[in-house]
């Protein structure tokens, strides 16, 4: 009965509203239509005056009559009149302009501060006020016993329906109509307050005293919103607020306990619903954002409840609160500052989150991943239509991703966890699959379809505590590499964007993954260096610097993990320049230094090679020495196998010839390298790597044969024979191999000067050949030990005389200013050691005889070096 009385009087009201709006625009037609009839001329008025022609101008007596059968006729402007036409009454009799009005000057911020607060604000406080009355006039009611539930529903409805019929017909009251006709705002206020009231009236009959069932509750917040719909369109936004406020606030005024949580998503659902309908009726979307985060503050309080048993409901009813706050912002269209993707966004990402807050409450069961999937199967279907909407669907999976980090860390990741989540992201996958060509949203899709497996697999290994073996991991980089390289191949088409650096990245880095876990842990290394070649090939195929840099990036992982493996060879290398002997003890194993550091060196020199024109020039020479340096690493490795010199007596013994090896080798290389006239795009490389080669021969020989391991400072065996020991064959070799680096037109035209410095060191070499072939003369295999003896010094003398005279003949046949000079100061040197040390021990005739011989002998080559740089100045820098 009561629901029918209800129902009656609203109806009553609507036609009331309905009927005065149609005849008030009646009236405004009728005085229309007066205004144009008074505006009208009369029929039977006289009509206007006919004007007066013109006479015609006459030509002046001096002008020439045109010709008749070319006229040229000018074409007049377009709003010029013929002399003869009459202007019109309206353009000679013109009515005086208006009189211009100035504009009101717009009122100052201090103006316009006090008419908010003072005049727009109390109103709408006052409203509001006026529902809050209500409400605690009824609980008041309720608390103190003065009527029965009957009564206070009753008294609250005609409550209700006097501040609407005040809102209506107020400005008809006496004594009070001029204040509604003054000022609108109080009849929105009013009216808002109402409806706030009735749908407060409504939930307390039916929840709290179940005076009416779910189809009566149902039926009046139908009515009451169709209320809502006719009065708001009058009273525009606030009569909508305050039916907002009133209607969320309703649940709480009344008392909200855990027993009535499923009839309260049903009053919020009905009611979110009508405002909804208000909102696309009326194109607000600040109504429907209102009401959607009306909901979510009574969803998100539930939730802190923790009312478990009636958790799926509440997940139920946040599915839908998103999906229907989606939806009517779509047809709502924008009125906010805000792009409308974003604004349209909102409800589906708070949707997202509280399902988030909702998991833990039902144990990350079935259903709340099935809460998920619904939404986020709506998120795309959503980007599909309208592509503005696609990065919804990047922030959908980014909270999956948090959805399942949280149910790892919490559930243990149990089997249907997993599943359920793989499931979840498998969505994704797909979808950036199918929509990876939309020419607007594209590069977005696959992104999201490479980074949905690649984030999940992550999640997984460091969330998950999953106690999977080497092979499961392995083969999950292996699908995640897969569906990285399928997406880089099938948008390599982009030429720019994000998506192909991308999956090519991740499709790189899963594989190499992949591999780690399947092979030995020594292949660590060659499994970079593969990756990072079949990225190379791939960006010469893709043409794409982006991918090109990540090869760089590989390769470069791949060098610092042959460093790290190949630390002991390092580690020897560092010794024996230190001077350490006993090298063959800290050497690693043969096996495993080929599969950590030669087998990649090998490939990284074929890729420097083969992808040269991807690399560049100066990417290809890095990689190049990287690789040759492994290899020479590698080659020097088994250099030391085949002796294996440790302790010290093995280094006495082969020590010296070890490294007599080692240098001419290198020398003899670099030699035959630099001296061929290799193609033009072999030449440089080639020319390079034997002029490396050369300088660590020179290196050795300097380093190790003059200044560190001497043979004359370390015991070291070179051999019984006189001039045909190896210390006379090593020294002497590499003075000629110094002499002919010299000579090579390779170094001549590639640096100039160098060839200078190379015959100075050449011949330093052949003054210590001498030294160590008159020593080992004298004192036999090792020249270390013995101490120095006088007749070990008259042959120093005599043999370097010798060296010096056949530099001098050679200087000055082959007019070589080095050989001159070298001879001489040689000379000059030799000379002052035997006056001041070797002819001081000699006694009687043999001291006259040194004196004699030594003074012809440099009279005759005073006598003949001048005699030829008189002959023919020779050209100091001709060689």
């Amino acid at each position: 009965m009561e629901l029918l009385l209800i129902g009656g009087l609203l109806a009553l009201i609507i036609l009331v509203i309905d009927t005065r709006q149609k005849l008030a625009a009646l009236k405004d037609e009728i005085i229309r239509m007066k205004s144009e009839t008074l505006d009208r001329p009369r029929a039977d008025s006289a009509p206007p005056p006919e004007p007066k022609p013109e006479p015609e101008v006459q030509p002046r007596p001096t002008e020439k009559p045109r010709p008749v059968a070319v006229p040229k006729v000018a074409k007049p402007a377009p709003t010029a009149r013929k002399a003869a036409e009459p202007l019109p009454d309206i353009v000679r009799e013109s009515p005086p302009p208006p009189e211009e009005i100035e504009p009101e000057p717009r009122p100052s911020a201090a103006k316009r501060f006090e008419e908010l607060i003072g005049g727009k604000l109390p109103i709408w406080i006052g409203g509001i006020a006026l529902i809050f009355a209500g409400f605690f006039l009824v609980r008041f009611s309720i608390e103190a016993g003065l009527f029965g539930p009957t009564a206070r529903c009753i008294t609250a409805t005609l409550f209700g329906i006097l501040l609407i019929s005040l809102s209506e017909f107020g400005y008809r009251i006496p004594r009070f109509g001029q204040i509604f006709r003054d000022d609108a705002r109080i009849g929105h206020s009013l009216a808002g307050a109402g409806i706030a009231v009735l749908y407060a009236t409504l939930y307390m009959a039916s929840e709290l005293y179940g005076l009416l069932g779910l189809t009566g509750a149902l039926a009046g917040v139908v009515v009451i919103t169709i209320l809502a719909f006719a009065l708001s369109q009058k009273h525009g936004p606030p009569t909508a607020i305050m039916g907002l406020i009133g209607g969320f606030a309703a649940p709480y005024v009344a008392g909200l306990g855990a027993e009535s949580v499923a009839p309260l998503l049903i009053y919020l659902a009905v009611f979110t619903a009508g405002l909804f309908g208000l909102a696309i009726y009326r194109g607000w979307a600040w109504l429907a954002l209102l009401a959607t985060g009306g909901s979510v503050i009574w969803t998100t309080l539930l939730l802190f409840l923790e009312v478990s048993s009636t958790a799926p409901f509440i997940g139920a009813f946040i599915v839908l609160l998103a999906i229907g706050g989606v939806l009517t912002l779509a047809r709502t269209g924008t009125s906010f500052a805000i792009a409308r993707p974003v604004m349209q966004s909102v409800p589906l990402v708070v949707g997202l989150l509280q399902l988030i807050l909702l998991a833990p409450l039902i144990e990350f069961s079935l259903l709340s991943w099935a809460f998920f999937g619904v939404l986020s199967v709506f998120s795309i279907a959503l980007a599909w239509k309208d592509h503005s909407l696609t990065p919804a669907v990047a922030g959908a999976l980014g909270l999956s991703l948090t959805m399942t980090a949280i149910s790892f860390w919490s559930d243990g990741a149990g089997q249907m966890t997993l599943t359920a989540s793989a499931g979840l992201i498998a969505l994704f996958m797909v979808a950036g699959h199918l929509f990876h060509a939309r020419q607007q949203d594209g590069w977005i899709w696959a992104v999201i379809g490479v980074l949905a497996p690649a984030a999940w697999a992550m999640v997984a290994a460091a969330a998950g505590n999953l106690d999977w073996s080497e092979n499961i991991w392995a083969l999950l980089c292996a699908l995640v590499a897969a569906n990285a390289a399928l997406l880089s191949w099938r948008v390599r088409i982009h030429e720019t964007g994000l998506p192909q650096p991308l999956a090519s990245g991740i499709a790189a880095l899963f594989l190499a993954f992949a591999l780690w876990l399947w092979l030995p842990e020594d292949a660590a290394v060659l499994v970079a260096v593969a990756v990072a070649g079949g990225l190379i090939a791939w960006a010469g195929f893709v043409n794409r610097r982006s991918v090109k840099i990540e090869a760089g990036l590989f390769m470069g992982f791949g060098g610092l993990l042959m460093a790290v493996f190949g630390a002991p060879l390092i580690e020897t290398l560092m010794q024996s320049l230190a001077g350490e002997t006993d090298l063959y003890s800290l050497l690693p194993a043969t096996g495993d230094i080929a599969l950590q550091v030669f087998a990649p060196g090998v490939v990284m020199t074929a890729l420097a090679w083969f992808y040269r024109d991807v690399w560049g020039r100066r990417g290809s020479q890095i990689l190049a020495t990287i690789g040759l340096t492994a290899c020479g690493g590698f080659l020097y490795h088994l250099a030391k196998q085949p002796l294996a010199i440790g302790p010290i007596q093995a280094f006495a013994q082969y020590g010296f010839a070890e490294r007599l090896v080692f240098t001419h080798l290198l020398a003899l290389a670099g030699w035959l390298l630099l001296r061929q006239p290799w193609p033009d795009h072999l030449a440089r490389p080639l020319h390079m790597l034997g002029a490396v080669l050369g300088t660590l021969a020179l290196f050795r020989f300097l380093w190790f044969d003059i200044f560190l391991l001497s043979p004359m400072a370390e015991i070291q065996y070179l051999g019984t024979a006189p001039v045909a020991n190896l210390g006379s064959l090593h020294y002497a070799a590499m003075a000629i191999w110094l002499w002919v680096f010299a000579r090579t037109p390779a170094v001549r035209d590639a640096l100039p000067n160098l060839p200078r410095a190379l015959e100075i060191t050449s011949l330093v070499a052949a003054m210590a050949a001498v030294m160590v072939t008159v020593r080992q003369a004298v004192h036999g295999s090792d020249i270390a030990s013995p101490a120095f003896t006088s007749t070990e010094t008259y042959l120093y003398s005599a043999a370097l005389l010798i060296l010096a005279i056949a530099w001098l003949a050679r200087g000055i046949q082959t007019t070589n200013v080095v050989l001159r000079i070298a001879g001489l100061l040689l000379m000059t040197v030799v000379t002052f050691k035997v006056f001041l040390f070797d002819a001081a021990q000699l006694d009687g005739l043999l001291r006259i005889l040194s004196f004699l011989g030594l003074g012809i002998a440099l009279i005759g080559i005073g006598w003949i070096y001048g005699k030829v740089m008189k002959s023919g100045e020779p050209d100091p820098e001709k060689t």
